[in-house]
């Protein structure tokens, strides 16, 4: 016990866990704010304004040469908030034809040298998109060098439709983000605390909303564990909880109904096994004590008693043998209507001196593939069972039927039949149709319990059917089958 409770205390409470993964979700969550808002934003800044100076590039030079050119290229540097300057080059001269000027602190507006120009035309000969970065301070007097944007200067050459050379020149202001970081790294750090404090209520709140629940379970499976199983499992308010609080309830009642039934078992077996064993004593003990009953009848009666000790233990055997899945079959194929006719030998005696009567009405002889010993199991138990429940009239009728490919034996008594509501559960282990015990004319009592494991292992269907006052059907249906004649198994 004290191993157990040591193994618990290692393991984290739900409340200190669900903070955890709250805390550590948060913690990723922020790392990425953190990476590409305070670590990325110039590089990502300055990405997205490359991009958009080759998008402008790309599509002034793709309408060089129309009517309203000038007018597209207003609107485009209006858009973009990219300056525009395009020159049409006549041989050894550059002719401005389209300006588009936005900004004060435009470069390529301000800087118009011829030097400059030559230098950016030579540039964009070597390359297809040529840039420059360049900041003048002059523009932004009184500010420190950190605070003056920065300009970024591309030039291009492109061609119209008629073949006319043009320089486009592009200016894309880029604004320092220190100051824009140092805010968000602010911003982020309040973010931070914030939702730490945020994560540890709802870690208590929802804890302690599950756990409430959980605990009341974990109480209640501590006094199911020590045998007490009128609990009740309270799911709480989430569905995951609910359902384990239904399946714990059906759990517990399960297991109550398998304790009343295994203590009845015990109840019985002890009955059925103190009876033979009463009777052999007592019997044993007056042809000890007392002259002239050495007889035959009480020596029958010992063997007879014997015997019915014998049977009940071999059932008890057979039936956890099937239980267990240690039991095996081998099959062949039989004849269904011989197995029938050797099982009802055995209650000649039953005829003679009894005045049952046990009937077997078939048309034709049938064949199934099965095995041989269990079949005879189960007609034999079911016989049993229809001897045992059958009217004052002493009427056991077994009837096979065949149609449609499938074998069906029926086993027909006309005793006070069986409550619809206790119809499925009388293939239990001893379970009794009604409160007082009745002793077996034949059989064990266990009968009911290893047809339904013999016929489980046979992928059998199998049933019954009753009416309070009119007797009840048992049966039970296996393929029928057409063998050639080295393969007929008579039994």
């Amino acid at each position: 016990m004290n191993t157990q409770s040591e193994k618990r205390k290692r393991y984290p409470r739900f409340r200190t866990h669900l903070f955890a993964v709250l805390a550590g979700f948060i913690a990723v969550a922020l790392i990425l704010l953190w990476i590409f808002q305070i670590g990325l934003l110039g590089p990502m800044y300055e990405s997205i304004k490359m991009w958009e100076l080759k998008k402008v590039s790309r599509i002034l030079s793709e309408n060089l040469g129309d009517a309203d050119f000038r007018a597209m290229s207003d609107r485009l540097s209006q858009h973009t908030d990219i300056c525009i300057s395009v020159y049409k080059i006549v041989g050894q001269y550059a002719e401005g034809c389209a300006a588009s000027h936005i900004r004060d602190s435009c470069f390529i507006h301000n800087v118009t040298s011829e030097v400059m120009l030559n230098r950016l035309y030579a540039g964009a000969l070597e390359s297809d998109f040529y840039t420059e970065r360049m900041k003048d301070s002059f523009l932004f007097s009184g500010e420190s060098e950190a605070d003056v944007p920065e300009n970024i200067v591309v030039s291009t050459l492109a061609q119209d439709s008629a073949g006319q050379n043009y320089l486009i020149l592009l200016n894309a202001e880029i604004e320092p983000v220190g100051t824009t970081a140092d805010t968000l790294r602010v911003q982020l750090g309040i973010i931070t605390v914030l939702l730490l404090i945020l994560a540890a209520a709802a870690a208590g709140f929802f804890s302690l909303r599950m756990s409430r629940s959980i605990t009341q379970m974990s109480a209640e499976a501590n006094k199911l564990a020590l045998g007490n199983y009128d609990v009740h499992f309270d799911g709480g308010g989430t569905r995951e909880t609910a359902e384990l609080g239904e399946a714990l309830n059906y759990a517990a009642r399960e297991l109550s109904a398998l304790d009343s039934m295994q203590k009845d078992l015990l109840a019985n077996i002890s009955h059925d096994l103190r009876t033979p064993l009463t009777m052999i004593s007592g019997y044993s003990e007056i042809m000890r004590d007392i002259p002239g009953e050495m007889t035959p009848e009480n020596i029958q009666i010992i063997i007879d008693e014997t015997h019915r000790l014998s049977a009940l233990v071999n059932d008890i055997l057979d039936l956890s043998k099937l239980q267990n899945g240690s039991q095996t079959l081998n099959c062949a194929v039989i004849s269904m209507t011989a197995t029938v006719r050797t099982t009802l030998e055995r209650y000649s005696k039953l005829r003679t001196h009894d005045g049952y009567q046990i009937e077997f009405l078939c048309d034709r002889e049938a064949f199934i593939y099965a095995d041989t010993s269990k079949i005879l199991q189960v007609v034999y138990n079911l016989v049993n069972n229809a001897i045992n429940y059958t009217g004052e009239d002493k009427k056991v009728t077994i009837r096979q039927i065949c149609r449609d490919g499938v074998c069906r034996i029926e086993v027909i008594d006309t005793g006070e039949g069986i409550p619809p509501e206790q119809l499925s559960l009388i293939w239990d282990r001893y379970y009794k149709i009604k409160n007082y015990y009745k002793r077996a004319v034949t059989g064990s009592g266990l009968g009911l319990s290893i047809v339904k494991n013999i016929l489980l292992l046979h992928g059998a269907k199998f049933g019954v059917q009753s009416e309070v006052g009119r007797g009840s059907t048992f049966w039970f249906e296996l393929p029928e089958v057409n063998p050639s004649a080295d393969e007929k198994e008579i039994v």
